[in-house]
Parts: structure tokens; C-alpha cells; sequence
């Protein structure tokens, strides 16, 4: 019977539980995006790229008036764009940060550190 509960307990665990996680390191890519002016624009565009499949984190910066936005591949790369210009922004990828292979930070923090061009 513990070997039941323990089976049972551990469903869902590993990174296959959570779709958004892997076991390998996300693309990043650093996007310009022209036309925020508040926090609900920083909130509509996390709340987009978040929503989109493949979506593992987001950082919106208003000051900088860009993003990082990490993903499991760079297939997923077109959608993201497509769905922030969907709601009205003019969005440029950064060439500099296209493909970064790194985890990034604090996933719940949508301030983007200033990026040395």
C-alpha cells in the first residue's frame, strides 16, 4: 500500500508535469518593443508571451522598452512576436540576444537589466 501512495504522490513530478519545463536550457531572446507606456502594457505583454506554448518565462522592461522572453526552442520564436504585435506594439528582435542559452531569474520579476549594445 506505501508503494501505491508514494506512485501516486509522485505523479505529476518531473519535468514532465509542468509543459513548460525542460530538461534543457531555454533559447532566450531579447526583443525592442515600440509603443509601452504603463504597467498594463508590461502586463499584457507578459500575460500574452506567457499564454503562448513553448513560453517559459518573461521579463518586460518599461524603462528600457524591451524584453526577454525564454523558450523552450526557437520554433516557438515567430508566435511570440506575431501574438505582441497582435496587440498593437511594434516588436524588433535584439540580433545581440537572439539566442541566448541561459536560465533566466526570478521568473516572476518583469524588470529587464539594462543590455550593453
Amino acid at each position: 500500500m506505501l508503494t501505491i501512495t508514494l506512485i501516486t504522490a509522485l505523479n505529476g513530478c518531473g519535468p514532465d508535469a509542468d509543459p513548460r519545463v525542460s530538461d534543457t536550457a531555454p533559447v532566450v531572446y531579447q526583443y525592442a518593443i515600440k509603443g509601452m507606456h504603463c504597467q498594463g502594457c508590461v502586463d499584457a505583454i507578459t500575460d500574452k508571451a506567457m499564454r503562448t506554448d513553448g513560453v517559459v518565462d518573461c521579463k518586460v522592461n518599461l524603462k528600457e522598452n524591451s524584453a526577454m522572453i525564454a523558450m523552450r526552442d526557437s520554433a516557438v520564436e515567430p508566435q511570440v512576436k506575431s501574438g505582441i504585435e497582435k496587440l498593437g506594439y511594434t516588436v524588433t528582435v535584439v540580433p545581440s540576444g537572439a539566442a541566448i542559452s541561459a536560465p533566466m531569474s526570478n521568473p516572476a520579476s518583469t524588470n529587464v537589466p539594462a543590455v550593453s549594445k
